[in-house]
């Protein structure tokens, strides 16, 4: 049973026919005059299932016992790609065969026998009797077997496919979906694929629908049946749309709906019950940087490609699944410790070659979480939860390597911590975005700037409040990356609204303490507006007392933004203890009144007065004021008698997702 593994290709077809079919005896012959056939060619199979007369004999009637021969002889005459019986004496015993005729080229024919008590004898007769074409391929994808149907539907220049390779012989849009389903049906399943098409328009003009079967050989799988069908027949085929609910469109791999079907299955199977599993959660490294300078597109190719990577990796018992947008899930059975760590080492070592993308060299890495079943859990939500932790850990140490889930990487990783975890893939996840809160002109009730606020909705804590994830951010130094990406957001926006031909509006965008004081911010902020064409009157940096505690750095960096052009402001003014003297020492354009003084105007007399002086004061000094946590009507007309030229908060809206904004303000 080795044959069917064998290179085909120094063979010509009708070697290919006899070196290549596993299940019959075959014997090639070329005509030579009506009755006179020669021996080309047979294979090892024929002399065990018929007592030849002369291996040696180059003349057919001197190979064949006679009486055998002249059974054949009778069937060649007949028509040709039928089945008819042929009987062989063995000593007392009759033995009965099947014998098909296949014309193979020019006068070639192949004579194919099978026993009828053979197992898989049923199998291949429904297969040259079935109205469609039926292809029939190795384990490798060779094809050994064509029917009736498939020879008639080629022309006569792609006359005989065995042989061939049918992975050589798909149309390429087709090729990583059929390799999949390839790779699923030689593992015992049946499948269906709604659209395929051949190279050269072979035995369809139009994509067909491909049903797989497995094909068995003595109770093992040695191949699969190609059935190619109309694809309107698909239409009412429950199992084709099975199929496709459980692949990924872009990759063309199983879902997340699929692993969890597997899984199902997988814990109801009795044999499985003793032996362990393990669920490998491979996250993408960054990938959203990928997507930001390659484009969607090309974002999309390379996910494309190393999914393919990854799918290479998979064998009998080892299932890959796309869990999300960059996170894959591998699900070995019979996991032992040696075949975990040699999956986990071969992701790795698959990614150390560089993907190519119009000529450019592209690396990704990737970092692993392991849980084991039953040992961490059978319960699919636990044991991706516990992958998850591990994963986690990974990246708190250094990204690109593989971690098992430990009972003590709960205590090690608490809430604040478990969230800081998140909070370094938010970006990466697309779970941060930006709510815009309006600014009112209290002299004529317009709006003409917005302050720009973090918001994260988390996969796993839902929405996280500022209040909490903040001070995290600020904790672990993220919250510089983060206010990079707020920067290159609002600019992107401002592009967006500018081509729009919607009016322009500033953004006040909140800078940390430790964005402020990096070397190179002022840059990075030139470096955004340049990036998006922004002009600088548009962007407002929003810097908090705390920022301005070295006075010869602060002096110099909000110089450099001034020459910018950007505005720059005072958050929460009047809560320090120095406010007076940065009015004074810097150059600074707004000042926003804490909502603490807001709030409590009509309750406290000396509310009233600080309020009454910082505006009079600003006014002064030439600067802009805005009051903060405005909710009261009174709080207004407090504010517009004393010449207040701006409020925001609750009264007039609460901070509203961009998209919201520009419905409201923009298009409205």
């Amino acid at each position: 049973m080795e044959k069917y593994k064998e290179s085909v290709a120094p063979f010509a077809d009708y070697h290919q026919v006899i070196q290549l079919n596993p299940f019959d005896a075959v014997v090639c012959l070329r005509k030579v005059d009506t009755k006179a056939f020669e021996i080309v060619n047979f294979n090892d199979k024929l002399p065990s299932l018929i007592e030849l007369q002369d291996v040696d004999a180059t003349k057919a009637e001197n190979f064949f016992p006679e009486e055998c021969w002249l059974q054949v002889i009778k069937i060649l005459q007949q028509e040709l790609n039928m089945d008819h019986k042929l009987e062989i004496c063995t000593g007392n015993k009759v033995k009965t065969l099947i014998a098909n005729v296949q014309h193979l080229e020019k006068s070639v024919v192949a004579v194919i026998l099978r026993e009828t008590h053979n197992d898989v004898a049923p199998y291949l007769q429904f297969v040259e009797q079935y109205v469609s074409p039926v292809l029939t391929t190795d384990v490798q994808g060779r094809i050994i077997h064509q029917n009736f149907a498939a020879t008639t539907r080629l022309s006569s220049g792609h006359h005989n496919l065995i042989g061939r390779n049918i992975f050589s012989l798909l149309d390429s849009k087709y090729s990583d979906e059929f390799k999949l389903l390839f790779g699923k049906t030689i593992e015992g399943s049946a499948f269906g694929m709604p659209k395929c098409l051949f190279k050269d328009q072979l035995l369809s003009h139009e994509p067909f629908y491909l049903k797989t079967h497995p094909t068995y050989f003595n109770g093992e799988i040695i191949g699969v049946h190609l059935f190619v069908k109309d694809a309107n027949s698909f239409m009412n085929d429950q199992e084709s749309f099975y199929y496709l609910a459980l692949m990924d469109e872009l990759t063309g791999i199983w879902n997340r709906k699929a692993f969890k079907e597997h899984w199902l299955h997988h814990l109801n199977d009795k044999k499985h019950e003793s032996k362990q599993a393990a669920l490998i959660l491979v996250d993408i490294d960054r990938f959203k940087k990928f997507n930001e300078s390659l484009g969607e597109s090309k974002g999309d190719e390379l996910m494309r490609m190393f999914s393919h990577r990854l799918r290479e990796l998979c064998y009998s018992k080892c299932s890959l699944y796309r869990y999300n947008s960059d996170e894959f899930i591998f699900v070995l059975k019979d996991a032992t410790i040696n075949k975990i760590e040699k999956t986990a080492n071969a992701i790795l070592d698959a990614l150390k070659q560089p993907f190519m993308i119009d000529g450019q060299e592209y690396f990704i890495s990737v970092s692993i979480g392991i849980s084991l079943s039953p040992a961490d859990g059978k319960d699919l939500e636990t044991l991706v939860r516990k992958a998850d932790k591990a994963l986690f850990s990974v990246k708190e140490h250094g990204r690109s390597h593989y971690r098992y889930y430990r009972e003590d990487m709960i205590t090690v990783f608490p809430n604040e911590a478990l969230m800081e975890a998140h909070l370094r893939r938010a970006i990466e996840f697309n779970e941060l975005s930006i709510h815009l809160q309006p600014q009112m002109d209290l002299t004529n009730n317009s709006i003409n700037s917005f302050e720009a606020l973090l918001r994260w909705n988390n996969r796993k804590f839902g929405f996280v409040s500022p209040a909490q994830f903040i001070p995290i951010a600020e904790a672990s130094g993220l919250i510089i990356e983060i206010g990079d990406w707020i920067i290159d957001e609002v600019c992107r926006y401002q592009k967006e609204w500018q081509m729009k031909g919607y009016r322009p509006v500033r953004i006040a965008v909140n800078i940390s303490p430790k964005q402020f004081r990096k070397e190179n911010f002022a840059r990075k902020i030139e470096a955004a507006l340049k990036k998006y064409s922004v002009p600088p009157k548009l962007l407002e940096v929003e810097i908090t007392e705390s920022s301005m505690t070295n006075v010869h750095e602060t002096f110099s960096i909000l110089t450099e933004l001034k020459q910018l052009g950007v505005y720059v402001s005072v958050d929460d003014f009047g809560t320090g203890y120095s406010s007076l003297s940065y009015l004074k020492r810097y150059p600074i354009d707004i000042i926003k009144i804490d909502q603490s003084f807001i709030a409590d105007i009509a309750k406290d007399d000396k509310n009233e007065a600080i309020i009454k002086a910082i505006i009079s004061m600003s006014h002064n000094l030439g600067l802009e004021v805005i009051a903060e946590g405005i909710e009261e009507p009174s709080q207004v007309d407090f504010l517009k008698r004393h010449r207040c030229q701006k409020g925001q908060g609750y009264l007039y809206n609460k901070p509203l997702p961009v998209e919201t904004i520009v419905e409201q303000y923009f298009v409205s």
